[in-house]
């Protein structure tokens, strides 16, 4: 365990630049979508913008339920946890990571030399995936704060934040869920060109399979990480599926531990 968080603090304070470049960035953007909601043309412009989405798009973005009972402003800062910036940068944080962690340690040789000594190839898995899941938490709690700061200096503080929390709490598990995955192809190779391209790969493939209804509403698509994250549906409720968080949870406890047994029984060379 001692060595596990050694790897975890050491490889935090290493990349401690790129992770607040991301937090501040989805920060800022989370800010920018509060900010800028009077330029826009306020409530009114928001909801004939939306009603003009055809309901593929609807469906893509997750929007149709709050269309039946309107569109409010709390729904159009709820859409900014769904917005493919937010997602983006989120995605390309959890898969750069996942790829330096393993394969860009084997490509790099940094992982022989960290292996040299009696650290067990588990800690260096399980290390790792903790520092993702502690830079994906600052990634989350930033945008939270950004979109917090940027809403009680514009448009005031009768919002429901606690929900909001609830939706970055979702988000952090989401990319979480998808990182152990990038970390499980990590495993399997030494390059990281291979990693990387596979890694976003995985991202993508499973977003694009949630939007279509035949995968989507089949028994394969419920163990899709992108099919248990609704920020729309918990701003409305304020409530949180816990099948939905045992899916995500399932995916980052079962990713991870298949990483390890991937990486411990692979041959380095």
């Amino acid at each position: 365990m001692h060595t596990t968080l050694t790897i975890t603090r050491t490889t935090l304070r290493n990349k401690r630049i790129s992770l607040l470049a991301f937090a501040l960035a989805a920060g800022f953007f989370h800010w920018l979508v509060a900010a800028s909601f009077p330029a826009i043309g306020g409530i009114a412009t928001v909801q004939s913008t939306v009603q003009t989405f055809p309901p593929g798009l609807r469906t893509l973005l997750k929007l149709a339920p709050n269309l039946q009972a309107g569109f409010g402003v709390q729904d159009y800062l709820a859409f900014s946890w769904f917005h493919p910036l937010f997602l983006g940068l989120g995605s390309a944080f959890v898969v750069t990571r996942a790829t330096d962690a393993l394969a860009g340690a084997v490509e790099t040789g940094a992982a022989y030399l960290l292996l040299s000594r009696p650290v067990p190839r588990r800690a260096l898995v399980v290390g790792k995936m903790g520092e993702m899941a502690v830079g994906a938490a600052a990634i989350v709690s930033t945008a939270w704060l950004g979109l917090w700061i940027g809403a009680v200096t514009t448009l005031g503080g009768d919002l429901p934040f606690g929900r909001y929390a609830l939706v970055a709490l979702v988000a952090w598990l989401l990319f979480c869920a998808l990182g152990a995955g990038a970390l499980l192809i990590s495993s399997c190779t030494g390059r990281t060109d291979i990693s990387g391209a596979l890694g976003s790969a995985w991202t993508l493939v499973a977003f694009v399979l949630d939007v279509i209804p035949q995968v989507a509403n089949s028994p394969v698509g419920v163990l899709n990480p992108w099919h248990h994250y609704f920020p729309q549906a918990i701003v409305a409720t304020g409530k949180l599926d816990l099948m939905e968080i045992a899916v995500l949870v399932g995916w980052i406890v079962l990713g991870t531990m298949a990483a390890v047994v991937v990486f411990g029984r692979r041959d380095l060379v």
